[in-house]
């Protein structure tokens, strides 16, 4: 009974996020898109990013209460811009994260320098390391209720990459980065990483994109784990989108296939500005090597599922608003007490998340 009356909160918790927003967007003016346009090339574009949500978590029936209430969950300043023909730049300053090492570089996402010649590119800077997936692709100010790889992942860091078009809708890119177990006591580890972005209309109505990486990672001196990881999505017209995210993770004393990371993702255009996504992620570790080091703790094995309702009651060509409510819930077991879904878990929230281009220079 219990169980059934938990499943029924969670489900009613959840109709309500969606009534919210279909009956927000019932206001809301006709858009071709509910992605900003693009700028123009700009000396410096600088932008400010921010997310508040309320929410409230509970483990297992019990209130959290640490993790319950009003959250700031996001502010950052981003500039990015063209110095000449060919070298751009991108820096984020993200001011909501707790430094690991009490550093200015520790809430510095991305400062890169990319220089484009041809069908070559090369850059150098804070870079998000290359590893596949979508949910692993988005921005931390999208993230809603990430799988257990994505949010304990430390995916910015020190590095250099190069790339080449090798057609028009298919881009081949290697970097060799500082590793992600790097550790202030430890920071001479490094990654090497290999990915394909790909694009291709099936039909007219039908197009496939892909973002796949196989990566070599240092976890300790000398010793290192592989990812391969295939992002797949699928784009049907303008209205429906199907992600599909597989990952495994392989260590040299452990069996193939023992710590993975899946997604699946159904999302719904179901009006111009309003969208409604489906969501369940599976991630497990059931690797024997205590010094394996993982983003998944070993023996877990957990599930998480729950819907979205996005609602943009303003898109422009400079600024964007965002209304979601969200509802997910958990089972399985979860070894890492510093994650927010735990064994039997529900998380909900409700939030608000703008976009503003705050100046601009040619």
């Amino acid at each position: 009974m219990r169980q059934y009356d938990r499943f029924m909160k969670l489900k009613i918790i959840a109709a309500s996020a969606i009534l919210f927003s279909a009956a927000m967007s019932l206001s809301a003016a006709s858009s071709d898109s509910i992605r900003q346009k693009p700028t123009d090339d700009h000396l410096i574009s600088l932008d400010l990013e921010a997310r508040l949500d309320w929410q409230i978590v509970e483990h297992q029936q019990s209130l959290d209460r640490s993790q319950t209430g009003f959250l700031g969950k996001y502010i950052a300043l981003k500039a990015y811009g063209e110095l000449t023909e060919g070298l751009t730049y991108t820096w984020r300053q993200r001011f909501s994260r707790t430094p690991k090492d009490n550093t200015f570089w520790d809430q510095t996402d991305i400062l890169d320098l990319n220089y484009k010649f041809g069908k070559f590119d090369v850059g150098a800077g804070k870079q998000v390391v290359l590893i596949g997936g979508y949910e692993y692709d988005r921005a931390p100010i999208n993230l809603m209720c990430p799988n257990l790889f994505v949010s304990n992942v430390a995916c910015y860091q020190f590095g250099v990459s190069g790339g080449y078009d090798v057609t028009a809708d298919d881009h081949l890119a290697f970097q060799i980065s500082q590793s992600i177990f790097a550790t202030p006591q430890d920071r001479n580890l490094y990654a090497y990483n290999l990915m394909w972005r790909g694009a291709h209309d099936i039909t007219d109505r039908l197009r496939l994109e892909t973002i796949w990486s196989v990566n070599e990672i240092e976890y300790l001196k000398g010793k290192f784990c592989n990812y391969i990881a295939l992002g797949n999505k699928l784009q049907i017209d303008d209205r429906f989108t199907v992600l599909l995210d597989l990952m495994t993770r392989s260590y040299p004393d452990n069996r193939a296939f023992k710590n993975n990371t899946f997604m699946g993702e159904f999302a719904w255009n179901i009006l111009p500005r309003l969208k409604l996504t489906a969501k369940v992620s599976y991630d497990c570790n059931r690797g024997v090597n205590t010094t394996d080091k993982s983003e998944v703790a070993r023996g877990s094995q957990l599930v998480i599922g729950g819907v979205v309702a996005e609602w943009y009651p303003l898109v422009k060509t400079r600024h964007l608003l965002k209304v979601h409510a969200a509802a997910f819930g958990s089972f399985g077991d979860n070894r890492n007490p510093a994650d927010m879904m735990q064994k039997n878990t529900m998380y909900a929230s409700v939030g608000l998340t703008w976009h503003m281009n705050l100046f601009n220079y040619k």
